[in-house]
């Protein structure tokens, strides 16, 4: 699969075909919320999820047109929504700056992170539980995907809808791209090739 879903992760307690905990977790909405209340009965739906105290997905960079990203998630009914170690009020202030109509619920005392079992990253020698996100049938498991939101590999997220849809996964390739993609594309191959190299050595395997 191109979009890199996993089935199954080291350190999870849940993979594809299962559900996500059915605990309730306060919602900004007001009342206890569990990620089965979240999306429509039969309809698909994708969770964010971060269990670390930082903002599910970054305020949209330039570059990047995040409303126009969400309504294609709206096209296909999908409902878009976070699971966030943030507290309820920062979850509010997060969603005022990020002025999109997303839901949310947030996993403070980490009861949800606990269940879940998201995997150890390590940046710079400290470890960090990585952010992911779920594919969704309510709340059964279709999709699993790392370092996945609608600002980072929104494409594969795209894709693996196609796969829960019943289709070929899309190769897609948005125009719209965070300004330091290019940047970072370019020191990755800089790094890989050596300073003296250029695009057209790449293209050509390097030769």
């Amino acid at each position: 699969m191109s979009y890199r879903s996993y089935v199954r992760l080291p350190g999870l307690t849940v993979s594809v075909g299962s559900f996500l905990p059915r605990l309730r977790l306060p919602s900004v909405a007001g009342p206890m919320l569990a990620p089965a209340d979240m999306v429509d009965e039969f309809a698909l739906g994708v969770c964010i999820y971060n269990p670390a105290a930082v903002n599910p997905f970054p305020l949209p960079p330039r570059g990047v047109d995040l409303p126009g990203r969400l309504a294609m998630l709206a096209e296909r009914n999908v409902t878009l929504y976070v699971i966030s170690g943030l507290s309820l009020n920062r979850l509010a202030s997060w969603l005022d700056l990020v002025e999109a109509p997303i839901h949310a619920l947030s996993d403070e005392k980490g009861e949800f992170a606990r269940a879940v079992g998201v995997p150890i990253k390590q940046v710079e020698g400290r470890n960090f539980r990585t952010h992911c996100a779920f594919v969704l049938q309510e709340d059964r498991i279709l999709s699993i995907l790392l370092e996945t939101d609608p600002i980072h590999h929104f494409e594969d997220l795209l894709a693996a809808l196609d796969v829960a849809e019943g289709k070929e996964p899309g190769e897609y390739r948005l125009a719209d791209k965070p300004w330091y993609v290019d940047r970072e594309q370019a020191a990755q191959f800089l790094e890989a090739n050596g300073p003296g190299a250029s695009a057209n050595d790449d293209a050509n395997g390097g030769k």
